[in-house]
């Protein structure tokens, strides 16, 4: 179908997200609460932990991330590094993350 647009179940290896461009976010984290304002778009949303994250790995670094840097870079970066690759479930857990971010327009898929 033309223009169709990707799901997260299409995602592959080579797949990249970047934070929305032109986008002010503004965070708070309360133990296992992450609180994010968008103030462009006057809009606050609550994230898992997890997602929380994934957010603030993007924002960290700005750049666009496949699903495993981010996995990487969000959660214990060392056995991260240790394991040949995330397993299914990891895997699953990240895609359901960016597709919420992507979502809530968080993030976009990058065209790079």
């Amino acid at each position: 179908m033309a223009g169709s647009v990707k799901t997260e179940e299409d995602a592959g290896p080579t797949d990249c997200w970047q934070i929305c461009p032109r986008e002010l976010i503004d965070w708070r984290e309360w133990g296992d609460e992450f609180v994010v304002r968008m103030a462009g778009r006057a809009e606050t949303h609550l994230l898992s932990a997890a997602a929380g994250s994934v957010l603030l790995a993007f924002l960290d670094g700005y750049t666009s991330m496949s699903i495993d840097s981010l996995f990487a870079r969000a959660f214990d970066e060392a056995q991260a590094e240790s394991k040949s690759a995330m397993s299914i479930g990891e895997r699953a857990a990240m895609q359901a993350i960016i597709a919420e971010l992507e979502r809530l327009g968080l993030v976009a898929r990058s065209t790079a």
